[in-house]
């Protein structure tokens, strides 16, 4: 009894992974899904298959979450809550059997062995206290350059390495950079992105999600277009009249992106789609629901702009102070 067919390194969980057994003598056989960290997913159990075949992604989708920080400074990080890493083993009368680790990616498309995984343009406004987070992935060492551009026209660079056979992230923090004017995150073959040094509106509303090709995207919207508070309130009637037995509050935040070209927008979209949503602040990441389920994110010939709703996703927590 063998693994036949196993799915290969960082393929994506948004579509299918099959898997195959052969050679398998008994009349039944159990395959046991599990976590590096010996983490039971799932079973399952064939009975009078001498090579079955199953799909392994819906087991991961479910265990799929990311974890941002607000704690870091440029330089090349480790991307493990990017990754699942995952082992089978297969369980017969007779036999016992185990895959090597696999690693997949949280995505839903393949990518090519060396790529800057992103879904939104390459040119980028950077706040001098906000920081931003690439995500690569490369079969071979990939050197990084980070070139500096002074207010005075100056110029410096940086280097950085990203490592091979793994995702790796790259933050880049302003504030490490207090008298830049421009960014350029300079990766080679997997591509450049280039940062304006702008400071941002007051009351600006910064966003992060994770996107289809297993990154976490950032935009900071600058118009809060208003604030609504909603109650939900379950009413009792008695010997008084009406009473209220429970009342629930929410509070939702109605953004508005800048005026942005259609390449920006179709990355902003996203938005709407994503199931991790997180409000940006000093303090760390903080999960929302984005209400919105449609947007107009084109019209010919003029610039148009995004415009969406969020809440917590704890009940009567507060966004706005």
């Amino acid at each position: 009894m063998t693994f036949s067919t196993l799915p290969t390194s960082y393929a994506p969980i948004g579509q299918p992974l099959w898997c195959s057994l052969s050679g398998v003598a008994d009349p039944q056989v159990e395959v046991r899904i599990l976590l590096s960290d010996d983490t039971l997913l799932g079973v399952k159990r064939f009975v009078g298959d001498a090579s079955p075949t199953f799909d392994l992604a819906p087991y991961l989708r479910r265990v799929a979450r990311f974890s941002p920080s607000v704690d870091c400074s440029t330089g090349v990080t480790s991307a493990a809550d990017r990754q699942l890493m995952v082992r089978l083993e297969a369980v017969s009368t007779s036999a016992m059997i185990s895959s090597p680790l696999m690693i997949f990616r949280p995505a839903d498309v393949e990518e090519q062995p060396t790529a800057l995984l992103t879904t939104l343009p390459t040119e980028r406004l950077l706040a001098p206290d906000e920081w931003d987070e690439l995500t690569f992935l490369a079969d071979a060492p990939q050197p990084l350059r980070v070139v500096v551009t002074g207010r005075d026209g100056s110029t410096r660079v940086l280097s950085h390495v990203i490592p091979a056979d793994t995702l790796a992230l790259f933050h880049l923090a302003a504030a490490d950079f207090p008298d830049a004017d421009q960014l350029l995150v300079d990766a080679g073959a997997c591509g450049a992105i280039n940062y304006t040094i702008l400071p941002a509106a007051e009351g600006t509303c910064r966003l992060a999600w994770a996107s289809h090709r297993g990154s976490i995207e950032h935009y900071a919207f600058p118009v809060v277009q208003r604030v609504e508070f909603a109650v939900e309130k379950v009413r009792g009637y008695g010997e008084e009249g009406y009473c209220v037995g429970h009342c629930e509050a929410e509070e939702r935040l109605v953004l508005q992106s800048a005026l942005e070209t259609d390449a920006m927008l179709n990355g902003l979209k996203e938005l709407l789609q994503a199931e991790q949503v997180w409000l940006v602040q000093a303090s760390g990441y903080e999960r929302v629901d984005v209400l919105t389920e449609k947007a107009e994110i084109h019209r010919h010939g003029l610039l148009s702009s995004l415009t969406l709703t969020i809440r917590s996703t704890q009940k009567n927590k507060q966004l706005w102070s």
